[in-house]
């Protein structure tokens, strides 16, 4: 049986009721990450036990603690992830790397991810374990999804298509074959709903977020046209890209003092998405500028370190057979040479490169789970 985290009344207790005591040693490479998320799929009901007539419409966002801040408009005509987690639920902090990895390569096609914390607890916790873990989504407290509450253990996740439809309910370490699906059928986000019928192209081209600068330079040339149709819809797409970039750089410099990572990683899809545009040239100078800031730069950098360190770590606790998100003790001793040079590597150059950032502390509870030997700074 998996380990199981109860819900209670408001807010959620994370309460181990039952541990499963089959050790998965033998087991490795995909069995081993297969069996994982089998067992972690236990964490709730079956699929056909839960309410799949829950929609998008009835998500209530809640408190916002960390990553962008998103009010209903932002989940109409987008596919979205919303996970309960909490803070003492080792395998919710085990999926979040995992929602990470989707949100890094799946928000710029439309996917929305909200990590909704479940659990008691100060607000300021809920944002150091977050970023501890290196994760850039969205994080909220107190959210809640109309008829949806019939489910009795966390992490529980619910993905729904751009129509609000509810796709997928259960683990999420089984929900990224479902969610590379629905962000395939979006349309185009950035158009809010509208489909353009003389500019057809558009429609397809602006659902990838990195093409929005050729959309951007091909439409502006458009409003020029003689046909009214076409220059009316070649102006909307200009109106429409120019309000989400900018939209996009303000949201980064709001996160940089709290979160240094996801704002310089807003501001690099800016970049990147209107690279040869105004927008694309205001925020590569801004995360220049930032560069050059000494506070930034070691928090920057750290957390792109730290990123690296966790990806590693779940991948051995998926690997170790562990049911509770932790890396077993007994197994510390089995880690391959060189997979440890590898973490000791990450770890030191953090602590000893950076050891005053939030990334440092992180990183030394990962070198102590893991018994690495790395140098102590004074």
């Amino acid at each position: 049986m998996a380990a199981q985290y109860r819900r209670s009344n408001t807010p959620w207790e994370g309460t181990l009721l039952v541990r499963y005591s089959q050790p998965l040693a033998r087991l490795g490479g995909r069995a081993a990450a297969f069996t994982l998320a089998a067992l972690l799929a236990g964490l709730a009901c079956a699929a056909d036990e839960f309410n799949m007539a829950v929609t998008a419409a009835g998500i209530s966002v809640g408190n916002h603690l960390s990553g962008p801040r998103l009010v209903a408009a932002n989940l109409v005509q987008r596919p979205v992830l919303l996970e309960f987690w909490g803070v003492h639920c080792p395998p919710c902090l085990a999926s979040m790397p995992k929602l990470e990895q989707l949100h890094a390569e799946l928000a710029p096609l439309g996917l929305v991810v909200i990590g909704a914390h479940a659990q008691g607890g100060p607000a300021d916790e809920v944002v150091k374990a977050a970023a501890s873990l290196g994760v850039t989504f969205t994080i909220v407290e107190n959210a809640t999804v109309k008829d949806g509450g019939d489910f009795s253990g966390i992490p529980h996740c619910m993905l729904f298509d751009h129509l609000g439809k509810c796709l997928y309910r259960g683990s999420p370490f089984d929900v990224e074959a479902a969610a590379r699906l629905a962000v395939k059928s979006v349309p185009a986000a950035v158009l809010a709903g509208r489909t353009l019928e003389k500019l057809t192209a558009f429609n397809e081209l602006l659902r990838n977020e990195q093409l929005f600068g050729a959309g951007l330079k091909k439409a502006t040339t458009l409003c020029n046209s003689k046909d009214e149709a076409t220059a009316e819809e070649a102006a909307f797409v200009v109106k429409q890209l120019t309000a989400r970039g900018r939209q996009m750089i303000d949201d980064a410099v709001s996160r940089k003092p709290a979160e240094p990572l996801g704002a310089a990683d807003v501001l690099q899809r800016v970049a990147n998405s209107f690279k040869g545009d105004p927008l694309g040239t205001e925020a590569a100078k801004l995360l220049r500028e930032w560069k050059q800031e000494p506070d930034f730069q070691a928090e920057w950098k750290a957390g792109l370190q730290l990123a690296k360190l966790m990806l590693l770590r779940a991948k051995l606790v998926t690997l170790s057979g562990s049911t509770d998100g932790t890396f077993p003790a007994d197994k510390v001793a089995a880690i391959l040479p060189q997979a440890k040079r590898q973490l000791t590597d990450i770890v030191a150059s953090i602590c000893t490169r950076f050891p005053n950032s939030k990334s440092a502390e992180a990183a030394r509870k990962v070198a102590e789970e893991l018994a690495l030997s790395v140098p102590s700074v004074p």
